[in-house]
């Protein structure tokens, strides 16, 4: 249902009704600031939501942080049975028929890209063709059943999960790492992908460009696995080449994938470092370590004691234009939370002082929502 002429920054309340009768309750939701132009605004961000009784109380904590969106990661759901769609629609009515989420969903702005567990099975390489195997363009029909997303790859001729949107001027830039991944083609995009990327980034005039993505970017994360980025190394170090070349500004990683919250510098040649922020615990009860040493990135903070959440806090009105990332466990527990800002976000920070720019009157109160 598209909803035309509604007016940035404002409040409205609506009702469902099926067969003229009113189902659930009344909601609420505020539109995003205006498109291009300077703005403030919150969005959290996670994967690795496995359902899991005790942690649907999640969306509970995340919704009371009224965020203008959410960005769900991958592993949204855990299905593992690509070859039938019964199951997939079985998986995603378990989660949605949960009150909590049914609140947050019903609240809060959503969009969603797929991973190995919705989408596949564990660490699934499906290869480059559009129709083969015969289940993928079946999952992502159902993925489209359940997810509002501004758009869905190249439609039905180039299937796909990736889209951007523009909130204020924030461009998010959203990848599908499986739909074509072929480790015979080192390719984890697939060509129209790509150029769709390229031509994306290279003609945005955003302050700044977040590039998300399911499985993080940061070299040595998985433990010499190629399911992340570390098994395309070509096309990375293309990215990477294609921002630099174009002396493209404001660019940041987001990704999931890793069972915890944490932020990684990644080093490049020149001395200037790109910044990945990762979210993967939503409801999982698994936990991955926080890799503090790994092969070509750094650790700069991370979290993985409890079920967590990222928020980006951004503001683009102040001078200069300002990133700040906080991790939020479960209980609304505070973890870390470290500020960036334009110019300095492809630098290192020299000191703790530079990367927490958030001021205490801004610091969330850890004991808010105990």
């Amino acid at each position: 249902i598209g909803l035309s002429g509604l007016e940035p920054e404002t409040t409205y309340s609506y009702q469902i009704y099926i067969d003229d009768k009113p189902a659930g309750e009344d909601h609420l939701f505020e539109t995003w600031p205006s498109e291009g132009e300077a703005g403030e605004f919150r969005i959290g961000m996670g994967g690795g939501a496995g359902y899991t009784p005790k942690n649907e109380r999640m969306w509970s904590t995340i919704q009371r942080y009224d965020l203008s969106g959410f960005l769900m990661l991958g592993d949204n759901v855990y299905i593992d049975d690509p070859k039938h769609p019964a199951t997939q629609r079985y998986c995603y009515y378990r989660r949605q028929s949960q009150p909590q989420f049914r609140r947050f969903a019903a609240s809060t702005s959503l969009a969603a890209i797929y991973d190995d567990h919705d989408f596949g099975t564990n660490d699934v390489v499906a290869g480059a063709n559009v129709d083969t195997p015969a289940w993928k363009p079946k999952v992502w029909r159902v993925f489209k059943e359940n997810w509002a997303n501004p758009s869905y790859g190249g439609g039905e001729e180039h299937p796909g999960c990736w889209f951007d949107f523009k909130i204020a001027d924030v461009h998010f830039i959203v990848l599908d790492t499986r739909y074509y991944r072929s480790l015979k083609k080192n390719d984890i995009l697939g060509p129209v992908q790509q150029k769709w990327l390229f031509d994306t980034l290279g003609s945005s005039d955003a302050t700044f460009k977040l590039i998300v993505s399911s499985v993080p970017f940061a070299p040595g994360v998985k433990g010499g696995s190629n399911d992340t980025w570390d098994g395309f190394p070509a096309q990375r170090k293309r990215i990477f080449s294609f921002i630099e070349e174009n002396e493209i500004e404001g660019v940041m990683f987001l990704a999931a994938d890793r069972h915890r919250t944490n932020i990684r510098r990644i080093p490049r040649q020149n001395g200037k470092y790109f910044y990945e922020i990762m979210s993967s615990r939503l409801t999982n009860i698994h936990t991955h370590g926080l890799m503090k040493y790994a092969k070509g990135s750094e650790f700069v903070a991370g979290y993985n004691k409890k079920p967590s959440f990222a928020i980006l806090h951004v503001n683009t009105k102040k001078d200069p234009a300002s990133l700040n990332v906080r991790c939020v466990n479960i209980n609304g527990e505070e973890q870390f939370q470290r500020g960036f800002t334009i110019d300095n976000l492809y630098s290192k920070q020299k000191s703790e002082a530079q990367e927490n720019l958030i001021s205490q009157g801004e610091k969330i109160n850890s004991q808010r929502f105990n």
